[in-house]
């Protein structure tokens, strides 16, 4: 049913959870023109241990559409590269993704989504029996940052941490994840309409614990972030061993779209429609890797 062991799937889960608020598009997006459309390149880069992995997320947006696509490192965004897309301030997206035997796509609800994302998180704990603390969030730092794209920011560094335990066979699994946000963000841009609807939705999965630390993690952010910086800790406390995920996100370039060229980037690829399983695939997918931003 699950694929980690069960309190192991907690602590990844909310870090992963995390990554939906924290993932480079949806909070690096931010309102650079008025009339005009915008794309923006984002770099992204992970490492766990000695091994770093670095990639490119082309996101492209107006006043009301939205759309990101994972060409991956050093290459090029074609009908065949993975994407997720919103014509309608984000009511709704639609999922793009290769497989073996084709392009397949859907379109989904951001709310029911999101709730459908508590309720995953909410069923693991249920049915390993884990005991959550309430997760912390408190703002560490805050200071003058530099310039970004001829933005003046603003420092901003916070902690979050969350535990839970477990007993299995007479054994108590027990983690604890720490993560650590270094964020620059400008109040000299206004934050996108999308970016809006989808912190709403994160804070209403039907999840307490989760629900609690986004609203708190939400408050801390006054404007629109245009760098990241996170170091995510998950501790197996019996065995007192750590393991670190670093990510970074930052804009490497912003270009001025026309409203022709936009109507070629809000064009849905030719693909198969998804049935409900491979929908819920897809989606377990991109979350897994990080890339949803869903």
């Amino acid at each position: 049913m699950f694929s980690y062991p069960p309190v192991l799937y907690f602590g990844v889960f909310m870090k992963n959870f995390r990554t939906l608020l924290l993932s480079s598009a949806i909070l690096l997006c931010a309102v650079f023109t008025v009339e005009a459309g915008t794309r923006v390149f984002v770099e992204v880069e992970v490492s766990k241990g000695d091994s770093t992995e670095k990639s490119v997320e082309v996101v492209t947006f107006d006043e009301s559409r939205f759309r990101i696509d994972f060409p991956g490192a050093g290459k090029e965004v074609t009908d065949q590269s993975p994407y997720i897309m919103s014509v309608n301030g984000g009511e709704k997206w639609v999922i793009g993704d290769q497989s073996k035997d084709g392009f397949y796509c859907t379109e989904m609800n951001t709310e029911e989504f999101f709730r459908s994302l508590g309720e995953q998180a909410t069923e693991a704990m249920e049915f390993f029996n884990v005991t959550a603390e309430t997760p912390t969030v408190k703002k560490v730092l805050e200071e003058p940052g530099p310039d970004i794209e001829g933005f003046k920011t603003t420092h901003l560094q916070i902690e979050t941490n969350a535990s839970a335990y477990a007993w299995f066979l007479f054994i108590k699994f027990e983690y604890s994840v720490k993560i650590i946000d270094d964020l620059w963000y400008t109040t000299e841009l206004d934050v996108h309409p999308v970016r809006k609807k989808w912190i709403n939705a994160l804070t209403q999965s039907g999840n307490s614990l989760i629900d609690k630390m986004f609203a708190d993690f939400t408050a801390e952010l006054p404007g629109a972030v245009l760098r990241k910086e996170s170091v995510i800790d998950i501790t197996n406390v019996r065995k007192k061993e750590t393991k670190t995920q670093k990510k970074r996100s930052l804009i490497k370039k912003v270009e001025e779209l026309s409203a022709a060229e936009l109507d070629k980037v809000f064009v849905m690829p030719e693909c198969k429609a998804m049935d409900d399983d491979e929908v819920q695939e897809k989606a377990k997918t991109l979350f897994s890797a990080d890339k949803i931003m869903l």
